[in-house]
Order: structure tokens, then sequence, then C-alpha cells
């Protein structure tokens, strides 16, 4: 397999998708590439996604490829070791290979009124160069009646057909491209970086954005500037998808950041109060992310693997930023805010995994559990690394604040590392020890000794130490916020899982159940349904009534579990259990400080 060399690539591919077949949801691609030399030519299928940081690019849906040397077929062989790769000779004399192929789409990704273009499972490239030095020029099909949006200026063919300016691979792979029949496009900044958002869904009626919620999202933008300075992009934009079908989710981008939402999100924006962090986490990582990355997680192409040693760096403090910028921008007030970390809090203190798998191998899981369904989530452990990253950065905050006696924080972090950011400006990787070296400028802390303390740490962890230290402390009372209580709808039933150990589903059937507790000692597993709560028929009502009761009255549930039923005796003796946060009076607040706007 020929390795990635950082030199010149002669010459232009020509990367044309027609992307018109909605009825059977197919791309079909043609790719022309320059040859190099003749002889043995090596084309690569992506397998590494950026943003999931981890091979979860399958070549599966690539199919009926062909390739000629102008009207020649040639013949070609996939690598035996390494499936998206396909072997080939070019024979003397000719000037270019071109490839045909189709592409199977995700249903919701090629529709009649709605269409992105995910470039990372449409290209084939030659094996041998970093991807930052081949250009492509890419033209598109549309359906009739649709408009693209892209953040870059792309034009029209004489034929009608999209024309996208001549990018490198690399840059190509970072600019999403969706087309839609209907959008509603707002300004969120304008200026030398100006920021828009387009909603698109697959409907007649362009989505309607409530006045408030942009004004919302402008003062999120605003607060992000204050925090990172100057932009690293000379645009950027939110490409949203709004769907009935949909749950709350994202891709980042240097210049963009795809956002899927459910479809009433703007409308019914009481009922969003664990997604309204979404627009600052993606924005974020224009910064923290794609203009500043960590070494292992930068790749020469996508075919090379990442290593994930710093994701609570790219992801946990991307998260962090979300949550604080939230709560600047009043897309949470301060309250919901609170509740939101209580639920971080509560999460990750009570992760029994820790007691054999640190945070430090949590960041592994991109590259052997990535999209992998879990029985056991809290014993076995998976993307942590969000949350937790959360709590680690709370204390990496009050750390900074106690060293300078509230002088210095993450703010005055964020403006010296990320400093030197242009739309221009090649990616800066980092190492732990640069990270260190960093914080160490802002505030002397012993950071590698802290950090590393915090990353390799098991069940002495005290993972509150940031929260208490700001001045907030994690409870638990008998009354559930509205923000856990949208956390329970989320789950479609109970949250048991700080008094019972378990989730629960409204037809009885059991979730998540916490490793070692009341339910699991009782003998429950995930996928047991419960049919009576003390002889009497299940209900989520009537399983919260004896847990009210539990102090007097011992709880029995009767459960299908293995194709048997039987009885089971759950030992806990308590209240329900929900957390909260309240004020910790030996620190000061400074934690309603870091949430303040800027």
């Amino acid at each position: 397999m020929p390795v990635p060399l950082d030199r010149a690539f002669s010459g232009t591919i020509a990367l044309s998708v027609d992307a018109t077949d909605v009825a059977h949801k197919l791309y079909t691609v043609e790719v022309v590439i320059p040859v190099q030399a003749a002889g043995a030519m090596t084309l690569l299928y992506p397998r590494w996604e950026a943003a999931s940081h981890g091979p979860s690019l399958s070549v599966v849906n690539l199919t009926g490829f062909a390739v000629f040397a102008g009207a020649r077929r040639l013949a070609w062989r996939r690598d035996p070791l390494e499936p998206h790769a396909f072997h080939l000779d070019v024979p003397a004399g000719a000037a270019s290979v071109t490839a045909r192929y189709q592409v199977v789409a995700a249903a919701r990704d090629l529709t009649r009124d709605l269409i992105m273009l995910p470039w990372q499972q449409l290209i084939l490239y030659p094996a041998g160069w970093y991807a930052r030095n081949i250009a492509v020029a890419a033209m598109v099909s549309l359906p009739d009646g649709l408009i693209s949006h892209a953040p870059l200026i792309a034009g029209r063919s004489a034929d009608g057909h999209l024309v996208l300016p001549e990018r490198t691979l690399e840059a190509l792979l970072d600019t999403p491209v969706y087309a839609a029949r209907s959008a509603t496009r707002v300004s969120l900044a304008a200026g030398d970086a100006p920021v828009t958002l387009t909603a698109m869904a697959a409907a007649a009626m362009p989505p309607v954005i409530p006045p408030e919620r942009v004004d919302a999202l402008r003062r999120m933008v605003a607060q992000t500037g204050r925090v990172f300075g100057t932009a690293p992009f000379a645009r950027y934009d939110f490409l949203v998808r709004l769907g009935d079908d949909l749950a709350a989710g994202g891709t980042e981008h240097r210049a963009a950041g795809e956002i899927t939402l459910p479809a009433g999100y703007f409308d019914d924006w009481s009922r969003q109060l664990l997604d309204r962090d979404i627009f600052p986490h993606e924005l974020v990582h224009a910064w923290n992310g794609l203009f500043r990355t960590p070494a292992d997680l930068w790749a020469p192409t996508p075919n090379v693997p990442q290593s994930g040693s710093l994701l609570w760096v790219y992801e946990g403090r991307t998260e962090f930023w979300g949550r604080v910028l939230a709560a600047r921008a009043h897309l949470r007030s301060k309250q919901e805010t609170l509740d939101r970390l209580a639920l971080d809090a509560a999460e990750v203190s009570q992760r029994r995994g820790r007691a054999w798998r640190s945070l430090a191998d949590d960041v592994n899981y991109p590259a052997f559990m990535l999209r992998q369904p879990v029985r056991w989530r809290d014993w076995q452990r998976r993307r942590d690394y969000y949350d937790e990253g959360v709590l680690l950065w709370l204390a990496v905050e009050a750390r900074l604040r106690e060293r300078t006696g509230g002088r210095r924080g993450l703010d005055d972090f964020a403006q010296a590392f990320f400093a030197g950011a242009t739309p221009n400006a090649p990616t800066q990787t980092y190492t732990f020890e640069a990270l260190c070296v960093a914080l160490e400028a802002v505030a002397q802390g012993e950071w590698a000794g802290f950090l590393t303390t915090w990353l390799e740490a098991h069940d002495e962890l005290d993972t509150l130490i940031g929260l208490r230290a700001l001045g907030w402390n994690l409870v638990y009372t008998n009354t559930p916020t509205e923000t856990f209580r949208q956390h329970e709808a989320e789950l479609g039933g109970l949250d048991l899982t700080y008094s019972l150990g378990m989730t629960v589903m409204a037809d009885g059937r059991i979730g998540a159940v916490s490793w070692q507790g009341s339910a699991f000692t009782a003998g429950l597993a995930p996928g047991a349904k419960i049919l009576a709560v003390s002889s009497e028929p299940f209900s989520t009502e009537r399983l919260l009534q004896a847990v009210r009761r539990s102090e007097t009255v011992p709880i029995t549930l009767t459960a299908e579990q293995d194709g048997g039923r039987r009885d089971y005796h759950l030992s806990y003796k308590g209240s329900l259990r929900y957390p909260s946060l309240e004020r910790f009076a030996e620190k000061a607040d400074r934690l309603s400080r870091l949430l303040a706007p800027r």
C-alpha cells in the first residue's frame, strides 16, 4: 500500500455526482484522476471520518465499480487486508483513469425535497499523497427545484449542474453541501466573518424560526467570539435539517456545523432543555478541533487511523463550553444550566465502570466501540469523555481561579491557546505536553500531574471537586427538575438510576441496570419486563409509589426474564432521588461568574 507523502500532486481530480435518482436512493459517481505515472495505482475509499474519530465509513455501499483508461476497461482487485483499497495497473500513455460507480444513499439523505452530499462516502482518491495536496473540482446534478446550501459559493454550469470551486480533498471532505426545496436562512452575525443559519426540512413550506430564537443564537455567536477571538473561517454556516424522525445531533466542520433536530425544535422551545447547547458546541469546534486539533487526531488522509488520547479536550472541553455559552447567551437560564450540570454530575459520579476502566481508556471508544450497543452502560463505559469532560474542565476552571486569586480562568486560556486563528491558517496540532505548558502560562498548577491523576484514576477520583470549588454541590431530592423530566421523556420511561439502580420504560421493560445496584443485586438485567409491583399490575406510578414507601414496605417486582416469570425482592430503602445542585457555602460562587455573559 503506498504510504501517504506530503508531496505535490499534478493535475486536478474531476468529481461528478448525479444525485437525481431519489427513487432508488442512489448517487451515480464519476471520478477522473490524473495519472502521475504508468504502472501500479491504488485507489482508496475513505474509512476514517474526522467527526466520528473512528473507522465509521464502510465501502459496502459502493457498488457497480468499474475503471477505465480512455475507452479501455481496466482490471482491478480489492486489497485482501484493506477492503477500502483497489489496486490496478495503468497502461503507458494514459493521461487519466476514470472510475464509475454508484453509492447507496441513506434514505433520508436523498429525497425529493432534501439532499445531502456526503463527500466522504462519494469519492475515491489515489493513495500516496496527503489529502491537502490533491486538488478536486466537483460538479453535482440535482433534481429540479432544489436550491443548494453550502459554506462556499457555488455556481451553475451551462447545462444547470452545480459547480463547486476547486479545493483540496482535505477541504472538500470538510465542506458539507445540502440542497433543499424549501429553506429558511437567517443571519446570526455580519462583518468580516459572517455566520448564517439555514434551516431545511423535507416539506413544502420553509421552517419558521421565531425571532426570539434568532436573537438568542446571535448572542451565542457574539459570546463565542468573545471567548475565542478571531475566527478561523471566512464565513460560517449552520446547516440545520429538521424532521419528525430526527433526533438532535451534530457534525463539526471548520466553516460549518451540520445539525439535525426534531421538527418542533424551534417552536416547542420549552421541551428542548437537553439540546439547547448543540449550536455553541458545533461552533466552538471551529476553534477547538478544526483550527487546533490534538496531534494524534490529525491524519494526512481519511484512511490513516487516528488515536483519541485527547478526546477529553477535543470533545470534553467543547461540551464544557457548550454548557457555558448556552448560559451566557440565555439559550438556557442560569437555573436550567445548573439543572443540566446536575444531570452531568450525577451521571459521571455514579459511573461504576471507572473501577476498572479509566477515562484514559474510555477515549479509545471510537477505535473499537463506535456505534456499538452496550448492554451494561455504566460498567462497560462509552463516550464518557463528553460529560466527564464537563466536570474535568470545571475542575480546571476552579484550579485556575484558585491559583490566581480569581483573576484568571479558562476564558484567558482560550484567548491565548487559540490566538492566531485566520481563515487560511493551517490546522495547528498540539500534544498533552503542549496543553499543560499553555495552562501553566495562565497559572502555575502542576497541570501534567493534575490531569494525569484525573485521566488514570479509578474509584478514588472525586469528580465533583470542580463543582464544589466553584461553590456548588450535587445533592439528591425527591422531586425531579424539568431538565430531568425531559431526560426521562427522552428515555421513554423512568430513570431510577439513583434509587433502584435501573431505568424502566413505560411498558415495564427495563432499559439500563446499574452495576451492583439494587436491581442488579436482586437479579434483574436489561431487557427484563416488569409485570407487577407488589402483586399489582405494573404502572410507572405504582413503581414510583413503591419507592416512596420503601422505608417501611419492601419492594417486590414480578418480572419476566429469560422466558421465566418470578418475583424479585429489591433491598432499596429510601426515597426517590433526583440530582440537583445547591450552593456550597464554604466556597465563593465562582460558577455563577463563569456562566454570566461577557
